[in-house]
């Protein structure tokens, strides 16, 4: 992905050019294909009855707004397809309300309905479900809709995690684990960015993937075009402020774990932050009227508990730029207009606090009237970089309407030197990390529960030149995509990946090194899994032979739950 592995090595050249979940662009025979891959948060669907002659100008026209328009003529096609959609929001267009519609009316994936059909009869005629200011009569009205729409959707999925305190052997909920493993992700990422240097040939690495991702979008094609002549340094905030691709993709690699993407971006990210610092610095005092700022989103109401309200005092990261106003009732007006449609959702209007002594240089801030200087825009605001990190001071109910609950939450500004902070991210700055990046990025989509995004990623790394020169960090990756078949319960598998494992550790190391207890074990487990005692007794009596060899006393647990499992398979096969 463009990083000199003279230079770093923490992430090498090819590890980062992996391509998760889609094909890689380097795949792709020709250079005016457009890429499958999907890259930003929406998604058109149009269900067809069949195919019109004038299809193509009217998916022209969707696109104009959406740049992923699928067309299906096949219901169960259609519903297939969004059955295994998990990132993207999808805004469906149908002719009809019909059986297809009920059945899939609440799946989460969807975020509105829409008809197109001339025939005001059967627009007259339908039912509840879709509310009269959903249906069009042409695609043109449908398009303007549609874009208000959108615009609304992307500024409401703001990305959010949160810290939680909980040990290693806890035994805590899931989804608190997988709360704590999003909250480091998303801090390590960040760590990862900002350490990185680029090659100069970044700006043209994204350029190219996203000629082939907007190859028929010719509106995101002549802004890229701009981009490539115009983009500097020192305007990479306005880049990143403007809703054009590139604070579209930036957007969707936050929640897509899209790490090769998140890197083209890399370089555009690490200018904002400069240029953020540089506006801090030379600008260190907030003004008194932007003290205090606002930003509302809506959240389902479990979320919003688990992240927010039962995290008072915890610590709250976005996960993207994003700019707060200081104009309150925008926020409610914004809220209003969301939960009017969401009725299952709740609204959020977070109050940050800008105390102008807190500073930090990992997340900076500034004024957005000196990002858009000369543009006419409402400017009375504060633009937070990515992953900026605020506590949660407390929470309380700001209104009920109806159906509707507000609530308020209040956040101030956490400074580098923050000791809540460093206890959570403490270990992401050890020598070991800053090392071997990659490879706890991989611990932690298991943790996550993104097992698919773990076993691409792991197998990514294992076409790595530099991870296959180094047998500790190949030893590393086996160990993980082994761990990750255990899991899903592919034993074959993970057998195979820890028996490769053993084969490079036994080229570098002692017979009776301790390191090798850890991975007779986990083969021990894969037998025992696959129903194969014996196998499995022998590869356990041989890691805990290299603990009692190695004097290894504080191991004493890992000894003790190595012999009862020894004695409880030996007393298996003696009843046998």
């Amino acid at each position: 992905m463009g990083c000199s592995q003279s230079k770093t090595k923490a992430i090498s050249n090819n590890v980062m050019e992996l391509e998760l979940g889609a094909k890689s662009t380097q795949s792709l025979a020709s250079p005016n294909q457009q890429s499958d891959r999907i890259v930003e948060d929406c998604i058109a669907i149009w269900l067809l009855k069949d195919s019109t002659n004038d299809i193509e100008l009217k998916k022209s026209k969707l696109r104009h707004v959406i740049s992923t328009v699928k067309i299906f003529t096949d219901h169960e096609a259609c519903i297939t397809y969004i059955m295994n959609i998990r990132i993207e929001r999808i805004f469906l267009v149908i002719s009809t309300t019909e059986t297809f519609l009920e059945s899939i009316q609440n799946l989460p994936q969807i975020e509105k309905f829409y008809i197109l059909n001339s025939s005001t009869r059967e627009l007259i005629e339908s039912t509840d479900i879709i509310a009269t200011s959903n249906m069009f009569y042409d695609i043109d009205c449908l398009c303007q809709q549609l874009e208000m729409d959108v615009e609304m959707c992307r500024l409401d999925h703001l990305v959010l995690t949160a810290s939680v305190s909980i040990s290693e052997d806890d035994s805590t909920s899931a989804d608190m684990k997988r709360q704590k493993a999003s909250f480091l992700y998303a801090q390590l990422m960040r760590e990862i960015l900002y350490r990185l240097k680029f090659e100069n040939n970044a700006k043209n690495e994204f350029i190219n993937f996203c000629r082939l991702s907007y190859a028929n979008d010719n509106e995101q094609l002549r802004i890229i075009d701009d981009f490539e002549k115009n983009y500097r340094p020192q305007n990479a905030l306005w880049w990143l402020t403007r809703q054009s691709f590139v604070w579209r993709i930036l957007q969707r690699t936050q929640r897509a774990f899209e790490i090769d993407t998140t890197y083209k971006l890399g370089f555009i990210i690490k200018h904002a932050h400069t240029q953020l610092n540089v506006l801090q610095e030379s600008n260190p005092l907030v003004p008194e009227s932007l003290s205090i700022v606002y930003r509302g989103k809506t959240m389902i109401n479990d979320k919003f508990n688990s992240l927010v309200k039962n995290n008072c005092g915890g610590l709250l990261s976005f996960g993207s730029l994003f700019i707060a106003h200081i104009d309150k009732e925008m926020s409610i007006n914004f809220l209003r207009r969301r939960l009017t449609t969401y009725h299952r959702t709740i609204g959020i209007i977070f109050e940050i606090h800008i105390d102008g002594k807190v500073y930090s240089r990992r997340s900076p801030f500034a004024a957005i009237d000196k990002v858009h200087v000369d543009e006419q825009i409402e400017k009375n605001g504060i633009l937070f970089s990515l992953n900026t990190l605020f506590r949660i001071d407390f929470v309380e109910k700001f209104s009920e309407e109806s159906r509707n609950t507000i609530w308020t939450v209040k956040l101030s500004l956490v400074d580098d030197d923050d000791q809540q902070l460093l206890n959570h991210v403490a270990f992401l700055r050890t020598g070991e990390i800053h090392l071997n990046p990659l490879s706890y990025i991989g611990k932690l989509y298991m943790d996550m529960g993104e097992y698919t995004y773990a076993q691409q990623f792991f197998i990514g790394m294992l076409k790595d030149a530099s991870v296959r020169s180094q047998p500790r960090r190949l030893v590393r990756v086996h160990c993980g995509l082994g761990a990750n078949y255990m899991i899903t319960g592919d034993y074959i598998k993970a057998l195979e990946q820890y028996e490769q494992a053993l084969d490079v550790s036994l080229s570098h190391l002692p017979p009776m090194h301790i390191d090798l207890a850890s991975i007779y074990e986990a083969i021990g487990q894969c037998y025992f899994h696959r129903s194969n005692y014996i196998k499995a007794v022998e590869n356990y009596e041989k890691a805990a032979h290299i603990i009692e060899f190695n004097g290894q006393t504080n191991n004493e647990q890992f000894t003790n739950d190595l012999q009862t499992r020894i004695n409880s398979i030996n007393k298996l096969l003696n009843e046998k």
